[in-house]
């Protein structure tokens, strides 16, 4: 057996790997001898038709391809040791040629381990900005809370104002072809004042049993790309008109919102600590976000490409599930973000990517530092989300040891202990902001990235992985805000957390 290897990048090899052609008949004569084995002509017993006679009723195309079935693998197995190849996962294979009484040639793509040089990670610079909380935070929460608990009575007394919400037959046509969505009357609940603002002058002062056709042009801010700057035309038919009415801030309010909490002044306490505990995680996560890209910036990353295939792949099947629980179609949700499936895939594999590349250089610091997970370790997270859950440490580790995913625990904590790890060796300097300027300064990277191409957007963004914090993406609410609704702003926490990395 012959093979020869080709360098094709640093974390992919090409095989090819000629098999003598005594070695080839032998295997071709077994193939023909099972094929003969299974055999039945009339006049003769299965299995026992003479060769002569079974040459004739038996495909030498499929006797070939058994052969090359059987002599494949073995080939294979030995040219990696030949080689000197040690294999990162299953390779492509490539039937080159298997003439008569000649070699069988394959070739064999084979995916490497990545390669991972690292760049500066030692005494890098930061800045750390930690939220000062103000009064008016604190307000804010607590309307959000008498918002979950408002009632929604119908008004026929007066028409549709800022703050109602509209039960409507709605209709859609952009730039004069439907909605796929909206192609017929849909039962949907509109918000007056949270929507494109043409739409929104249009439901003013509506009541029900009206009909009414808006013309509105969608911004050019708008979060569907596709629809930017388009003109619609939507039709509603309104069968009610609700106003929301708050609750008052009562101690039966604050009971209700929080069932261990028991007066209003409690609830603000509460509330207080809740939003500086989620100010100190948003400003831990925005460090380590910015370290961890730092590192990688600096570093010389190589990974084969079926890591990415999978990981792209992981995502989609999320999607694929959040689609169906919601009851959404793929092509319903494709419509509603104007984009095919190429341009979701392209726009995956890039925060993919990122996110591989954060995974293999947190191993790599681990596998240069020794920095290993000991079982006092995953304890502390296993207590970790007994105490978030209410129940007992031996509850929780008794269920993740049942559903097989104590693992997941270990690569949390082993990716909490590098982390922890870089920011004690890194410089990090602190700068006290106030929620408001916090939101300015988001503001204004949002403003500035609006002009950056996609990719180098899309690499700016930080990534948050499924097995820690991530969640799932809730794409039925922005399929049926997608016609209408104008984007709000959302505060983004920069978390790097990339997918654990392999204890090392």
């Amino acid at each position: 057996m012959q093979v020869t290897t080709e360098q094709l990048d640093p974390c992919n090899i090409a095989l090819t790997i000629s098999v003598d052609p005594e070695r080839v008949e032998v295997a071709r004569k077994k193939a023909f001898q099972q094929a003969v084995g299974s055999l039945q002509l009339p006049g003769f017993r299965r299995g026992k038709v003479p060769p002569h006679i079974a040459k004739n009723y038996v495909d030498d195309a499929r006797v070939k391809q058994r052969a090359a079935e059987v002599l494949v693998p073995d080939a294979y197995r030995e040219a990696l040791t030949e080689a000197s190849v040690e294999p990162f996962a299953e390779p492509e294979m490539e039937l080159v040629s298997m003439d008569d009484n000649g070699p069988l040639v394959f070739k064999a793509l084979v995916p490497l381990r990545p390669q991972i040089t690292l760049g500066l990670y030692k005494g890098l610079e930061l800045e750390r900005r930690k939220i000062a909380l103000a009064d008016a935070d604190v307000e804010k929460e607590l309307e959000n809370i008498r918002a979950r608990f408002a009632e929604y009575p119908e008004i026929e007394d007066r028409a549709s104002e800022t703050g109602d919400f509209l039960m409507v037959d709605l209709t859609a046509i952009v730039e004069g072809q439907d909605l796929p969505e909206l192609a017929e009357p849909k039962a949907t609940m509109i918000e007056v004042g949270k929507n494109i603002p043409d739409l929104d002058a249009g439901l003013q002062g509506l009541k029900k049993g009206d009909s009414k056709s808006i013309e509105a042009t969608y911004p050019e801010t708008f979060e569907n790309e596709g629809l930017r700057g388009k003109r619609g035309v939507f039709t509603v038919d309104v069968k009610e008109v609700r106003a929301r009415v708050l609750p008052e801030l009562t101690d039966e309010l604050a009971q209700r919102a929080r069932p261990k909490i028991s007066t209003v002044e409690e609830l603000k306490t509460d509330v207080r600590t809740q939003l500086e505990n989620d100010a100190v995680e948003a400003s831990e996560n925005e460090v380590e976000f910015h370290l961890v890209s730092k590192i990688v910036e600096t570093s010389q990353i190589h990974f084969p490409e079926v890591l990415l295939k999978a990981e792209v792949n992981a995502e989609l099947n999320q999607l694929a599930q959040t689609l169906e629980q919601n009851k959404v179609t793929p092509e319903q949700y494709l419509a509603s973000i104007g984009k095919s499936v190429e341009q979701l895939q392209s726009e995956m594999a890039v925060g993919a990517t990122q996110r591989i590349k954060n995974s293999l250089v947190l191993s790599e610091v681990a596998r240069a530092e020794g920095i290993t997970v000991e079982d006092a370790d995953i304890d502390a997270k296993l207590a970790e989300r007994a105490g978030e859950s209410g129940v007992s440490v031996s509850a929780i580790r008794a269920y993740v040891e049942s559903q097989g995913s104590l693992d997941r625990f270990r690569d949390q904590a082993l990716t909490e202990k590098i982390l922890n790890f870089l920011k004690e060796i890194s410089k990090i300097t602190e700068r006290i902001v106030t929620t408001a300027e916090l939101e300015a300064e988001e503001a204004s990277k949002a403003s500035e990235n609006a002009s950056a191409a996609p990719a180098e957007l899309e690499e700016a963004k930080p990534k948050k992985r499924a097995a820690t914090k991530k969640k799932a993406e809730e794409p039925a609410a922005e399929l049926e805000a997608a016609p209408a609704e104008e984007p709000k702003p959302k505060r983004k926490t920069k978390k790097a957390e990339a997918e654990p990395p392999a204890e090392s």
